[in-house]
């Protein structure tokens, strides 16, 4: 009998001692979790969607940080076979709206800001082509030169996952 409550004495000890091991593990793996950067990108998959409303004339990555998060989203200036910015902004919200993506915000003709039902937390703001959104990257508007593209009939649109 007393073999028996040494026994059970020892486990209750080894159980006490792994419960307490296992909740500094815990502790400490969660302080690590809190303290890691993260990413926001969008889904592969959704911008295959929005580059599927038309002909990608030109496309660049934007990185923006802000309380521990980085947010990479993709600019693209797309053909949606308009001849004017206004026509190509109505017709590009168009063609995503049929791709479920749903209009949260709207200042026509100037700007539309969208969020996909498909992937959760993606957006998409489009505004008319305009050169000066691309001053900082002269490699998208040599992509536009070299393409021999007229730049009023073209839409914007940047896409992005989450907000921060």
């Amino acid at each position: 009998m007393r073999l028996r409550a040494g026994f059970t004495e020892k486990a209750a000890r080894i159980g006490r001692i792994a419960a307490t091991v296992l909740g500094a593990v815990l502790m400490a793996s969660g302080c690590v979790f809190s303290s890691a950067k993260v990413t926001l990108r969008v889904d592969p998959a959704a911008l295959d969607d929005v580059r599927g409303i038309g002909e990608v004339r030109a496309e660049a990555s934007h990185e923006s940080e802000r309380d521990g998060k980085t947010q990479v989203s993709r600019e693209l200036v797309i053909d949606v076979g308009a001849t004017s910015g206004r026509e190509a902004l109505d017709k590009a919200a168009d063609l995503l709206a049929a791709r479920k993506w749903v209009i949260t915000t709207q200042n026509r003709p100037t700007i539309v800001l969208m969020e996909s039902a498909r992937w959760g937390e993606t957006y998409a703001t489009l505004r008319p082509f305009d050169p000066a959104y691309f001053e900082d990257k002269p490699e998208v508007l040599e992509q536009l030169k070299k393409a021999s593209v007229k730049e009023e009939p073209l839409v914007y649109l940047d896409v992005y996952e989450g907000t921060i």
